[in-house]
């Protein structure tokens, strides 16, 4: 008999223990003892990486479900997107948007751009990613019969399908049983088709390359972490490229990135590169495209409704007698008699503004304020949703879909809970990462339950700095998407917890 039989009491497929049981003798798998073991010594049992099960039939059919769904929810009926106001990115690629009179931009949604050469400064230079797309939509519009040089819903068509194959690459990628992969990728395509997002992806907007490029940087990262290679580092880099270059204030993904490149075992000098490598990139990116307004965070945000508006202007090294001008917008006519005496005044750099808010606690909180209230509002309501002809009111909104926004109800009624389910996320994914009886690739959905809330807090940061209170719904897009696939990823971090209290020998653990 061996030292199996008497020492090691048989193991459930559960991870539970059993005790002894008389029965005939087993022979041990384990190589032949040497003297030393056979004194009683035992040496430390190898630990096993059984591989992970990517339920490929699950995967795509998920993936064709939700491409399915999504083409339905965008389309069915009638077209819905987001009206574009002041967005100007179409027109590095040589394309207009001539709208009818009397629309400010907002109203209605105008898919179709056409051909047009721009001159002077009518088209101001604006890097982004969201180009690459926009270039793609181009290509596609003849193909999909749409009319003009772009059509928005051929973009719309394309991110659709893009939604399906994340849902379905979270099957193959998340830990658990089929039905509970299946679930939580259905979760996650909700966000998407929720009445808050899913227009971004016919508009002409930054935010739908972001959003869905950031659906392929979670997978990539689930991935990433479970079995840290060379391919799947490099795979994490290039949707990261794709989010960061999307908008200015997207470089606050780079400190995290970083974080979670370098949050793996071994291969810390590729990951050391790639994260070098983004944070380049993000820099750059930062100090040559960023345009900081200092006009909405200093009139419209801190000067709103302030009563000590002529000491603050001083504090903030401007004039003293543009205090009448608080809380007007440039397109007000009341601003015009201040606009050449700002126009040569010295402007506050972020930094300076930052350093304002840390001697001026109130001024913070107000401010801060206004950005939970955007992140709770969850969805821009002054963009409309339906194209001119629709037999819509201008700025009408479309809830075909609206399970997130239901649900934001909660958080709309206290805006501050916003901290408390970031917090909860983050808690119950240290509670994931630590736990020794989880196995590897369960431990990835802990890092990715950190992950979210961190990201989530970098971007709220930015875009209260850079933003203010000045359109913040829309702005507070990311931080919105990343807040609200909190909720999936926090119950499935719960349940992971609850149903694994019991510790497991690490020789037990699988893949």
């Amino acid at each position: 008999m061996t030292v199996d039989q008497h020492d090691s009491p048989a193991a459930r497929e559960d991870g539970s223990r059993e005790p002894d049981r008389p029965g005939p003798p087993r022979l041990s798998r384990r190589p032949a003892l040497d003297g030393k073991a056979a004194s009683g010594h035992r040496e430390p049992r190898p630990r096993r990486r059984a591989a992970v099960r990517r339920h490929p039939l699950v995967a795509v059919f998920v993936g064709v479900v939700w491409a399915a769904i999504m083409q339905v929810r965008l389309f069915a009926g009638g077209h819905v997107g987001l009206a574009g106001s002041s967005e100007n990115m179409p027109c590095q690629l040589g394309l207009a948007n001539f709208r009818q009179a009397g629309l400010a931009g907002w109203e209605f949604v105008q898919p179709t751009w056409t051909s047009h050469t721009w001159t002077g400064e009518n088209c101001p230079p604006e890097l982004s990613t969201a180009l690459l797309a926009q270039a793609a939509g181009k290509w596609l519009t003849p193909l999909l019969g749409y009319p003009g040089a772009l059509d928005l819903r051929a973009l719309g068509v394309a991110f659709g399908l893009l939604v399906g194959v994340v849902c379905g690459l979270l099957v193959a990628v998340v830990p658990g049983r089929a039905a509970v992969r299946a679930a939580f990728a259905s979760a996650v395509g909700l966000v998407y088709a929720d009445a808050a997002f899913a227009g971004y992806l016919v508009s002409p907007h930054a935010e739908p390359v972001a959003l869905v490029a950031a659906g392929f940087l979670v997978v990539a990262l689930l991935l990433l972490w479970e079995r840290p290679t060379v391919p799947r580092i490099l795979g994490a880099v290039v949707p990261a490229l794709l989010v960061v270059g999307a908008r200015p204030e997207y470089v606050t993904f780079v400190p995290v990135i970083v974080f979670a490149l370098l949050w793996v075992r071994g291969r810390r000098v590729v990951a050391l590169m790639a994260a070098t490598w983004l944070a380049g990139l993000g820099i750059f990116h930062a100090v040559t495209e960023a345009r900081f307004d200092d006009h909405k965070v200093v009139f419209r945000t801190i000067l709103y409704d302030d009563p000590t508006a002529a000491a603050d202007l001083t504090s903030l090294g401007l004039d003293p007698q543009l205090a009448p001008a608080a809380g007007l917008s440039r397109h007000d006519e009341d601003w015009a008699p201040f606009a050449d005496e700002y126009h040569f005044t010295a402007h506050p750099t972020p930094l300076q503004v930052a350093g304002f808010y840390a001697a001026r606690p109130w001024h913070a909180i107000r401010t801060l304020g206004w950005g939970f209230q955007g992140v709770a509002a969850f969805s821009p309501d002054h963009l409309g949703s339906y194209p001119a002809g629709a037999g819509r009111t201008e700025g009408e909104r479309e809830h075909r879909i609206a399970v997130y926004s239901a649900l934001w109800e909660v958080f709309r009624g206290g805006p501050l809970l916003i901290l408390v389910l970031w917090a909860a996320t983050a808690g119950a994914g240290r509670l994931v990462v630590r736990r020794r009886s989880l196995t590897p690739a369960e431990k990835t959905v802990g890092r990715l339950a950190v992950f979210l809330p961190l990201a989530a807090t970098a971007q709220f940061a930015v875009v209260v700095l850079v933003h203010g209170r000045v359109e913040t719904v829309r702005h507070m897009a990311m931080t919105s998407w990343l807040t609200a696939l909190c909720v999936p990823v926090l119950a499935m971090a719960v349940a992971l917890v609850l149903t694994r209290l019991r510790p497991v020998p690490r020789w037990q653990h699988t893949g």
